[in-house]
């Protein structure tokens, strides 16, 4: 959401009554929770194939198997 956008909801958000803002925060919370663990099941970082991989390299270093490098860029 762009900084303009926030502004405009905020805004709008002034002129509602104590309800409305108990409300919209109950309905935010539940958005961001439900958003949270969709966002970390799409981010492939967290993907159960990753994770297995940097499971398998850290157990490589742990015996000693590691070989040390500069970081690779990727384009």
């Amino acid at each position: 959401m762009s900084d303009l956008s926030f502004n405009t909801v905020l805004n709008e958000v002034d002129t509602f009554s104590y309800n409305q803002c108990v409300l919209l925060l109950s309905k935010l919370t539940q958005t961001l929770q439900n958003w949270t663990s969709k966002d970390n099941d799409d981010d492939l970082f967290y993907s159960k194939t990753n994770i297995e991989h940097l499971e398998r390299g850290i157990k490589a270093l742990d015996e000693g198997k590691g070989i040390e490098h500069e970081l690779i860029e990727v384009d």
